[in-house]
This record gives C-alpha cells, structure tokens and sequence, in this order.
C-alpha cells in the first residue's frame, strides 16, 4: 500500500514512527523531512517531550554539527545546574593600613573582581559609572581623603588567555569578541567615531569613547564604500594598547560609530577610580596597577581579605536576569564570563578549560554525557565548536525539570518575529508556542529552545554548509517546525 492512501491520522502516526528514537539509535527517514539548506547542506533535527524524556522527532540527530550561538543554551542549562535562578555575583572593594585621625589611609584599595560581567554593564540596569562613583562616595565616608597606596584591580578570578584560542583573527579586537577577565567592566568595550566623505576615501576619526589612557588606533587601511554597509574589523590582542582598522564604511557620514573592545579591562577600571578620587579631592599617591601587572613585575598582593576591612560590596543582577539578557541579545561576554562561574562553584579561580571540563563532569553525572562533543567556549563563537542535536536536546529537555527553577529557562528565551528571531515566521498556529535561540554564522544557521502548548518540548535544529539564501533556510526551518509540531499537538 502506498503512504498516500494511508487515512490522515495514520498517515501522522507513520511520520512519527519513521523518526522515533529506536534502542539502536535514532531512525532516519530522507523522504519524511524535506532537504534543508541546499544539495550540500547537513541537517539535523531533535524534539524531545520533556515530561517524558522520549525523542518524538528527528533526523540525523546523533551527528554532530556547528551549534554556533545556540551554544549559550548549553551554558545557561549547566548554570542552572550550579546555582539558584535568585543567585547573584559579588565585587567587593576593601582597603587595608589604618586611617589616621587626619583621614591619611597607611594603605591601598582592592578590587576584588569574579568576572562579573555586569559591572558597569549598560544591560545592568544602572549607569555604567555608578559602580565608580559608589566607591569614591564609600571612601569619603570612611572618611578617608589621602590614600599613600595605590588602587588595585584584583583580577586572579580567571586565569589564563581572556580570549579563546579557536575564535577566528578577524572576530578578536572587536566588541562582540572582548575577552573574558577577572574583571570585567563596561562591557570590555569602546567606541570609535568617525567622519566618513567621498567612497574610496579615508575616513577622519573623531572621538573614542572612553578615553582609554595608551589606546592608539591605526586606521591606515580603512577607506569607505558605496554599499551603506559597515565592514570594518579591528584586529588586536589583549594587553596590547595598539587596535588596526581594517575594511570600510559607508560614505558620507557626519558621524559613524563603531567598536572594539578593551586591551586591559581590570587596569581601566582601576584607572577610572583612581581618576574619580583625585577629582572627588582625594589624593592617591601610588599609580593604578592590577594583580596581573604586579606578578609580571615580581610583586604579590598581601592578604588583605582576611586583613583589610571591607569598604563597598556590588551585587549584580540575579542569574535569571543576567541569562535572560545572555540569550535574547546573544551577548557573548555575558556567556563567556557566566561559563567560567561553572568553575568558580569548586574553585578559588578559573579557567576556560577547567570550566568546560567542570561543565561536562556535571552533565556525566547527570546522566547525558556530552564527552564526545567539541567545545572550546561558552558563547559558540568558535567555529570549531561541535555537538549533535540530540545531545543539547536532552540538556534542554533535562533542565526544564530541575526544582532550582529551571523550569522558566523557555520563558527567558524571544518568540519568532522578536529579537533575533525576527526573520523567523512559522505558522501563526504555532509561532506564539516556540521560544527559540538563534544561532548562525557562514554557512550556519540554527535553533534551539522549546515548544510549550499542551506539553512542553526541547528542539534543536542544526543546518551548516548550506548554500541556499540564508532567508530561504529560515524559511525552510519555520515551515518544517510548523508542519511538525502541528502533526505532534493534532495527535495528542
């Protein structure tokens, strides 16, 4: 008998038989779901119910694909996994020495940093130099007004290279690929404005905003264009105070921003402070400096935790909120620097490797290895990054049912026609039930979240190496999630 002459409902149930998750693996059906992305693309699909754990649909599940930014959600689920939804980080300020009667402090300020990367965040909530101005404020009322130290920038929370290795050269240098510190303040990030003329011509910097103190910008090989189009790049590592521009922008701009990120985030922000006393009438004798900068020069900081007394306490916004600003603007600093709180749960410091590593213990435990996978972040902006469908699926899947709370994890997550989503139009009958992350670089596009109706689902799509328009993909995704979860809600 041929399929078409099966009836209607058993014709569904077929469908649903062919992609099934089968005790020797997933089943695949070439005929049942239509090619996605063109002649050489990969495709791959995973929708699990989360109330029962069991794989309702896919298609090349088990290999592995580029996740690209949907890589976040695996970062977020693991957070959960780790600390309450209500949880919130902490930079505090201390000082040690005495204060004489005449407000002389024998002694220096600390700041004692844990990759917060809400610190004078412009997402945070507040202006991005209250943190600054809380202190100085904290200062006067301990009624401090010369400092014979200096003020340090405690950035030992995470160590090793604040950018990852595996990010492409043309990404590093710019603001959407700032390293990950100790500290972490203002986004890592500054602006540069330009005045654009004639196409082909050079354009004419204006301002860089801060002021960053050594920051020199050589545009030599920046001219503009006829497209409207910014393509610019700064190239840069961290520490290093000199940022190459390279590409063009749109012509005949009054004005025209772009930005990169911060060579030394921690000694900024310590410059900042230091600034702000002096100019608050307080005077600091010795230069701003950070931990890393001293252990170069032979130096280590005293124990001035345990010794010193606390002056100001910061307290970031909760964990849900900051996840939620994580995954709908796919904020990369965000991802990377919550990624190495995984560690700072079980140690004093952290690493990226030891946080990927802790990252994957927990889920081994769990009981859905992700061993196999590639990860060399916590934002997927490396594209060497690899997991199969169904592997983030069931963190998904899992996540939703943890009594922390984790259930709200679809709730920080746009609907299509929102955000990132915004090219993304499945069926009305099902687009106010999907709550997705959007993932996509060259010749990647995926995504990753849950569908909530009646029951909830995880799902997962994975396309890369299309060749098709990047809109026709999209397109192609939102058709197939419609017929798909129509046939799922129709059956139940």
């Amino acid at each position: 008998m041929k399929i078409s002459s099966l009836p209607q409902k058993t014709f569904v149930w077929a469908i649903l038989a062919w992609l099934v998750l089968m005790p020797t693996g997933i089943a695949q059906n070439s005929k049942t779901i239509s090619p996605i992305g063109g002649e050489n693309a990969s495709f791959g699909l995973c929708i699990i119910d989360t109330e029962s754990g069991d794989v309702v649909a896919a298609h090349q599940a088990e290999a592995f694909f580029t996740p690209a930014s949907t890589q976040k959600l695996i970062t977020a689920a693991t957070l959960l996994m780790c600390y309450q939804p209500e949880q919130r980080l902490t930079t505090r300020v201390f000082y040690d020495g005495t204060i004489s009667k005449r407000g002389h402090l024998s002694g220096s300020l600390y700041i004692r940093g844990c990759g917060d990367p809400s610190l004078g965040s412009q997402y945070a909530g507040t202006p991005s130099e209250t943190f600054v101005e809380e202190v100085v404020q904290a200062v006067k009322k301990a009624g401090i007004s010369t400092i014979s130290g200096t003020v340090v920038a405690d950035d030992r929370a995470m160590a090793g290279n604040p950018v990852v290795s595996k990010w492409l050269w043309e990404d590093v240098g710019n603001y959407y690929a700032a390293g990950c510190y100790g500290i972490n303040y203002a986004d890592n990030l500054f602006a540069a404005t330009f005045r654009t003329s004639e196409p082909d011509s050079q354009p004419f910097l204006l301002d860089i905003n801060p002021e960053v103190e050594g920051l020199r910008i050589d545009y030599f090989g920046l001219s503009t264009n006829r497209s409207g189009r910014d393509s610019a790049y700064f190239y840069g590592a961290p520490y290093e105070y000199t940022r190459r521009l390279y590409g063009s922008l749109p012509a005949h701009r009054e004005t025209f921003t772009i930005k990169g990120d911060l060579p030394d985030p921690p000694y900024f922000l310590a410059t900042q402070l230091t600034e702000a006393l002096r100019h608050a009438g307080i005077k600091v004798i010795g230069q701003p400096t950070t931990a890393r900068l001293l252990h170069e020069s032979g130096e280590e900081l005293p124990g001035y935790e345990t010794e010193g007394h606390l002056l100001y306490l910061y307290t970031s916004p909760t964990l849900a909120e900051m996840l939620r600003h994580t995954l709908t603007r796919s904020d990369n600093l965000y991802a990377e620097a919550l990624l190495r709180q995984v560690a700072l749960n079980v140690a004093p410091t952290s690493t990226l490797s030891g946080s990927i590593e802790q990252m994957k213990k927990i889920w081994r435990e769990t009981g859905f290895p992700i061993d196999g996978a590639t990860i060399y972040d916590g934002s997927g902006l490396s594209p060497l990054n690899r997991i199969t469908p169904l592997m983030m699926c069931r963190l998904l899947a899992h996540v939703t049912r943890l009594d922390n709370g984790g259930g709200f994890l679809p709730d920080l997550l746009p609907k299509p026609g929102e955000g990132t989503l915004k090219r993304l139009m499945p069926d009305p009958a099902v687009a106010p039930f999907l709550r997705l992350k959007s993932g996509s670089m060259t010749d990647v596009q995926c995504y990753a979240g849950y569908y909530t109706s009646r029951h909830t689902y995880a799902v997962v799509v994975m396309v890369n190496h299309f060749s098709d328009p990047r809109n026709q993909v999209q397109q192609e995704i939102a058709d197939m999630l419609s017929r798909l979860f129509l046939s799922i809600e129709n059956d139940k």
